[in-house]
């Protein structure tokens, strides 16, 4: 039996290796993959929440204008996978009522859709309103 996964790992690294390959490789397991992708990203968004929350109750202003957000993540998490969804696509955050969202593109990568993931978090006592 483990033979037969050592094969099959050399095949599958092989397939990967180009790029014609690669890309049916990809297509063909990505509906497979999107349970873990879901539970990865909602894990991700529950985290980002919750430092922007304490990032505000600490003083600090949400990132809400243009590129900010993006600078934020990418001063908090330094690794690349942290600071996008489980499909690659860069999360957005947003202000809506007395809150704010973060939200994912989810499997399809486009926001406004369906299948995006949300996570809300609530503003801080005596934080700026925008």
């Amino acid at each position: 039996m483990g033979k037969i996964l050592l094969v099959l790992a050399i095949l599958l690294g092989a397939g990967l290796y180009f790029p014609e390959s690669r890309e049916v490789i990809v297509d063909t397991t990505e509906p497979a993959l999107n349970p873990w992708h879901r539970w990865v990203t909602n894990q991700q968004l529950g985290q980002i929440v919750e430092d922007l929350r304490s990032h505000e109750g600490m003083g600090g202003e949400l990132p809400v204008r243009r590129g900010e957000f993006e600078a934020w993540l990418e001063d908090r998490y330094r690794v690349e996978r942290s600071r996008v969804d489980g499909w690659g696509t860069p999360y957005r955050l947003e202000l809506v009522g007395g809150g704010f969202r973060v939200i994912s593109a989810g499997p399809d990568r486009q926001f406004g859709t369906g299948d995006d993931l949300v996570r809300e978090g609530a503003r801080a006592a005596g934080a700026r309103s925008w």
